[in-house]
């Protein structure tokens, strides 16, 4: 009778633990649709807030021709989107995008990687030096979270391998950008394949990306803005400022002017009133 009861009670504990991984995960499933629902409503209201100011810029112009001039530049930069989206894939400075940190990343630091990833392909568009991108190591959660931001529509390469295993990168110069690289790149090669890490960590965790390249057996280095920001914990820059210095550097030819030009204003600002 004792040992019924307590194989009895084994059951009940069990079952209450499946119970509430189940509850745990019908939880996560409805944070997850109203997040998406949320993405959904500001892309909405943002094309709405878009086609409204157009209608009034419109309304306000005096002749007929300032209108068309005006619709006509409009359609202008829309193309000059899609073309410069084109030119990325054709761009000869390839920047792969290593998602490989699931394990390291809360849910809500996942989240932010994808949003990341949108805010880099919207500005890479954008720049004069468009970069060819890839995103790799593409795991089921950040696929989820992509789709919100319908990154299969995007002018760019995604897969789920590791880079590594990509047959284009086999025998490619690669150089994994990571802040705690002892070499400071000077300066971006066509012949060369630069990674930057996948990683949003709120708390920093050290060497990260450093040892995801002693893993992969590929050369390290760190971007050289250790001379323009000075507080040690904030020289890790997130994975689309990253990219964007590179776009910078490519423009400018110069770290400080591409450094001026990507970060933004309220960091440098937070960085002066802290010396």
């Amino acid at each position: 009778m004792e040992i019924f009861d307590l194989f009895g009670e084994d059951i009940i504990t069990e079952q209450q633990n499946d119970k509430n991984k189940q509850l745990r995960s019908d939880k996560q499933q409805i944070k997850n649709e109203l997040h998406r629902q949320k993405v959904v409503q500001k892309k909405k209201e943002k094309k709405k807030k878009i086609k409204q100011q157009k209608y009034e810029i419109i309304q306000s112009l005096e002749t007929q021709e300032q209108k068309n001039d005006f619709v006509h530049s409009f359609k202008g930069l829309r193309n000059q989107k899609k073309e410069n989206g084109m030119k990325s894939l054709q761009s000869p400075f390839r920047i792969i995008i290593d998602c490989g940190f699931e394990d390291n990343m809360s849910d809500k630091e996942q989240r932010s990687l994808a949003r990341q990833l949108s805010e880099l392909y919207t500005e890479n568009r954008k720049t004069d030096v468009p970069l060819k991108l890839y995103v790799t190591n593409i795991y089921p959660t950040l696929h989820k979270y992509l789709e919100q931001y319908h990154y299969k529509q995007w002018q760019l390469v995604s897969d789920e391998k590791l880079f590594t295993d990509i047959d284009e990168f086999q025998q490619a110069n690669i150089v994994y950008l990571s802040p705690d690289g002892e070499e400071e790149l000077q300066e971006i090669k066509e012949d060369e394949v630069y990674v930057i890490g996948g990683l949003v960590d709120r708390v920093i965790i050290k060497n990260a990306t450093l040892n995801r390249s002693r893993q992969l057996g590929v050369r390290s280095a760190k971007l050289p803005i250790g001379q323009f920001i000075k507080k040690s914990y904030k020289k890790c820059l997130n994975v689309s400022t990253a990219a964007l210095m590179i776009s910078g550097w490519l423009k400018y030819k110069d770290w400080s002017k591409a450094f001026d030009s990507i970060v933004p204003q309220k960091f440098k600002e937070q960085e002066l009133q802290q010396q």
